[in-house]
């Protein structure tokens, strides 16, 4: 093989853009037991990847062993619902009467929130009267 057309397969392959048979080109010629000094830094490289590949796990799985995390996650989800529906019934059942207090205090504010409404509506009349007032005064002389 020619040593520019490896060179650029291992490029592509450092910048991650080879294609498999590249891959398989760069495999086979760093196998070899001579390589060029050239690229002796990478035959160690692909050595240990080569080794990887063969390597397969002759053991055996371990069997799931019992999870009891399932169950306690039911209870805590019954349990908060549980919760929620007491609470929103506690609530339903306990209506908030409002004190007489409370309901002198919000008629009060109705009838403010009135009086404010017509002492706006005769501040606006006011501003009509300033502006007669100033038209007035241009033709009427006050020695």
């Amino acid at each position: 093989m020619e040593l520019k057309q490896l060179h650029k397969y291992v490029d592509l392959y450092f910048k991650g853009q080879a294609t498999l048979e590249q891959e398989a080109i760069l495999m086979d010629y760093f196998s070899q037991p001579v390589v060029d000094v050239k690229f002796a830094q990478f035959k160690p490289y692909f050595e240990a990847i080569a080794s990887e590949r063969k390597q397969t796990y002759q053991g055996q799985l371990p069997a799931k062993p019992f999870s009891t995390t399932n169950w306690r996650r039911a209870v805590a989800i019954a349990a908060v619902a549980v919760f929620g529906f007491l609470m929103t019934q506690l609530n339903n059942t306990q209506a908030i009467q409002p004190t007489p207090e409370k309901l002198v205090f919000e008629e009060f504010k109705v009838h403010m929130y009135f009086v404010s409404q017509k002492l706006n509506k005769g501040h606006e009349g006011l501003v009509h009267m300033e502006t007669f007032n100033q038209a007035t005064n241009r033709f009427i002389k006050t020695d």
